[in-house]
């Protein structure tokens, strides 16, 4: 189950609906998460293909997916943890409102879970096939990181009465919702069926328990207080006060850590311990010839995973989940983890201990750890990141307030902004500043001053570059600044202007028609979602007259308004939208002539779905 060669899990396949099936909604959680990253995910969750290759960029035709996974899908995080990616793209805005943060009132407390709770309904409208609920516990974030983690997939359908064993799941969903600023439209229909669902444990696990951690109704966290005679802890981040509670409760605790983190450790918590960590040939193992393929760049791979196996007499015990070894996941954090209980040998600390280190502990995964000769921890570092940690807390507490409005060129839109920092205690040596996000010719950023009130306006921007994400950054003299996204309400946003951000992706005949194949096609192959050039602005074809010569549109059509009428909504909101644009001629883009044609199927979308005409 651990052997990195023949066990490995593809989070594009974790997330991919069954066969017959579709997403309809979804829960998920992370502590930290890419904008980058969460474009791909609409591949695996609406399109149901797999995550690799290049997915970034503004390819109109990730757009019918983002919008559904923005719909239909809530994404929590820690507040400030919201990665500035490393590409521009205006579909960053599609995902404002799928994006959740939660800030605890502990400055060293953290919402940490990494969770999916997915539920999938039948494709067929003909034959009625229960809905499906996946729920997906990771030690995984929504980043790009390759580090080395754990995850568990566990499926089910509702049944006819609620299942006592869900509760704890069906508690951490609702504390979720709630943190939302106004109720999700869908979660009261989503959690009452995933009250009845019973879930099928993975092989070779017979029994499953869910484990919330830090919420209100949440008991303790089960890990520290379990007894066994053997137990596996892999654990990238370390404490002492959570290696004594765990080695109080067990004969012989087997660790796996990262070697920085066991370096950091005070000896005397590592005493009587069997150490483990990665093996530099894994850690390096990308940058090794041939390692990697394409454009992907070889980073290093570190330990990641957070794993606890108890031995019990004829099996074992397992929680997998977000929990690291330490006191802030016993004490403080929001966490969650999945229970695991087997009695097969291969559940058991003796199976999983030759799977990582190896028949002659040498040719496994990892390696015994062997202390250097100096302690590397440094008191005077930590109080100093302590005391960061402490200012970025109040600064994320901080109100924060914005407005759109009109330059006086009547061109673009100011973008002012009223900070209230006056319980931010400054530090004389930290560096903030704030500024507009995802811009090509990006402002200067604004210096802010901690301990006052502050206002600051970005004048001019267009209106496909105004944002809910503003980009914050901690200048520090000991390391590289550290950046995150914030997402805010500002008022006066224009109401079409995440329309206007389709107008500006489809700018030409030739990409109006490759989308209208798009929205019309079967099925979607990964090659139709890899085939446009990022932010690339087309040129009108002017000798496309003959459209309807060249292209099978008309079959196409009339296949759909039989099989999916739905589908015409979606292409008549795209028709609608580009052919009012009064920012160019809507003709270039969409030919007149196809206008008259459209409007003989106009009249076959479904009753209550259709709009204006153009």
């Amino acid at each position: 189950m651990l052997d990195c060669k023949k066990d490995r899990l593809d989070y594009g396949e974790l997330l991919r609906p069954p066969e017959g099936y579709r997403l309809d909604n979804a829960f998920t959680t992370t502590y930290s998460a890419d904008l980058g990253t969460l474009l791909s995910i609409p591949v695996a969750l609406v399109y149901a293909q797999t995550l690799e290759g290049d997915l970034s960029g503004a390819r109109f035709q990730l757009l019918e997916g983002i919008k559904q996974f923005s719909g239909r899908v809530k994404v929590f995080h820690q507040k400030g943890k919201l990665h500035n990616p490393a590409k521009l793209n205006w579909l960053y805005a599609h995902l404002e409102n799928a994006l959740v943060p939660i800030l605890l009132p502990d400055a060293f407390a953290s919402f940490h879970p990494k969770l999916w709770v997915v539920r999938y309904t039948a494709t067929d409208e003909i034959r009625a096939m229960p809905a499906l609920f996946r729920v997906i516990v990771l030690s995984r974030n929504l980043t790009f990181d390759r580090s080395w983690d754990v995850a568990a997939c566990i499926e089910g359908a509702p049944t006819a009465a609620p299942r006592r064993e869900n509760q704890p799941l069906i508690n951490f969903v609702q504390w979720l919702d709630a943190q939302t600023p106004s109720p999700t439209a869908w979660a009261r229909e989503f959690i009452a069926g995933l009250a009845t669902v019973k879930f099928t444990p993975p092989a070779p696990f017979s029994r499953i328990a869910f484990h919330p951690i830090g919420t209100p109704e949440a008991p303790a966290n089960p890990v520290f207080a379990r007894k066994a005679s053997k137990a596996l802890v892999i654990s990238p981040f370390l404490h002492t006060d959570a290696l004594a509670w765990l080695r109080a409760n067990t004969g012989c605790l087997f660790l796996f850590s990262n070697r920085d983190e066991l370096e950091h450790m005070p000896p005397t918590s590592l005493r009587g311990l069997a150490c483990h960590h990665l093996s530099e040939r894994v850690i390096d193992g990308e940058f090794q010839d041939g390692a990697t393929e394409g454009a992907l760049v070889p980073m290093q791979q570190n330990l990641h995973a957070k794993l606890f196996i108890f031995n019990e007499s004829k099996g074992a015990t397992w929680f997998l989940g977000s929990a690291n070894a330490t006191k802030a996941a016993l004490t403080k954090n929001v966490e969650f983890m999945l229970e695991l209980g087997g009695g097969t040998h291969a559940t058991r600390v003796q199976s999983q201990l030759h799977t990582l280190i190896g028949d002659d502990k040498k040719n496994g995964a990892f390696v015994s750890y062997e202390p250097s000769s100096a302690n590397t921890l440094d008191e005077a570092s930590n109080a100093r990141r302590q005391a960061i940690r402490r200012f970025e807390h109040a600064l994320l507490q901080a109100p924060i307030t914005g407005k759109a409005a009109r330059s006086a060129n009547g061109a673009g839109f100011d973008l002012s902004l009223a900070l209230d920092l006056t319980a931010v205690q400054p530090i004389p040596d930290v560096k903030v500043t704030v500024q507009p996000f995802n811009i090509r010719a990006a402002p200067k950023p604004v210096t802010l001053h901690p301990g006052r009130h502050e206002a600051a306006i970005f004048a001019n921007l267009s209106e496909v570059e105004l944002s809910r994400f503003l980009l914050f950054s901690l200048a520090l003299p000991e390391a590289p600044p550290q950046e995150f996204l914030l997402c805010i309400v500002i008022g006066g946003l224009p109401e079409d202007r995440l329309e206007n951000i389709l107008r500006k992706l489809i700018d030409s005949r030739e990409k109006f028609f490759d989308y209208l194949r798009f929205l019309l096609a079967d099925d979607i192959e990964k090659e139709d979602l890899l085939a446009n050039d990022p932010l690339a602005h087309g040129t009108a074809d002017e000798d496309s007259s003959d459209w309807h010569a060249a292209l099978p549109i008309f079959e196409q059509l009339l296949v759909t308004a039989s099989r999916s009428p739905k589908k015409l909504k979606d292409i008549d909101d795209i028709i609608r939208h580009l052919a009012t644009d009064e920012s160019t001629d809507a003709g270039r883009v969409i030919p007149p002539d196809f206008i008259a044609f459209w409007a003989a199927f106009r009249s076959l979308i479904p009753a209550g779905s259709a709009k204006k005409n153009p």
